[in-house]
């Protein structure tokens, strides 16, 4: 997968990093959605070659359990390649959800994607 074969993904790469978004913050929550997106960030990672990824939540307010898995295990698949996966851009709801599910301290989480761009290095 290219990326311009991304559907609900923004990539751009910063420094070696590679800071996604997402195209559309409703996408996040629906089910079978949200195995795509799990695909495309797994494809960021394996047929893009960037083991180091910033996602950037900063025009998301929810989302669901099926995402965070997905996230739980992509940051997995990303510690074995020895990489990294930072997260930035959650607003207060989705600082709860991270908080409530224990989330936060499985993801290195920071306010803006400025700070979290400079931890990589």
């Amino acid at each position: 997968m290219s990326a311009t074969q991304l559907k609900h993904l923004h990539l751009r790469d910063v420094a070696g990093v590679a800071l996604v978004g997402f195209v559309d913050s409703e996408l996040i929550y629906a089910t079978d959605l949200v195995l795509d997106i799990g695909l495309e960030l797994k494809s960021i990672l394996k047929d893009l070659n960037h083991n180091k990824i910033l996602l950037d939540f900063d025009a998301v307010q929810y989302v669901s359990s099926t995402m965070l898995a997905q996230l739980a295990h992509l940051d997995r698949e990303i510690r074995n390649a020895k990489g990294q996966l930072k997260i930035c851009g959650l607003g207060p709801i989705l600082r709860d959800t991270f908080h409530i599910g224990r989330f936060d301290s499985l993801f290195a989480i920071y306010d803006d994607e400025a700070s979290a761009l400079k931890s990589f290095h």
